[in-house]
């Protein structure tokens, strides 16, 4: 298996977990919701079916 020396992005997640930490202090929603996540997973799921099919998959058809 691959093994990098370095990090590539060590701040990466320090802006969107401070934002939330924030929104749980404040009572406000997060900028950044589970339902963003489900999206970008059905993305990259609609991608992997697009390349086994070989074809156009649309995000509609996964979620």
């Amino acid at each position: 298996q691959p093994r990098w020396d370095e990090v590539w992005f060590p701040e990466a997640f320090v802006g969107p977990m401070a934002q939330l930490l924030c929104a749980l202090e404040d009572g406000t929603p997060p900028e950044i919701s589970g339902d963003d996540n489900l999206k970008t997973m059905a993305l990259v799921e609609a991608c992997y079916r697009s390349v086994a099919e070989h074809r156009a998959v649309a995000i509609s058809e996964i979620m």
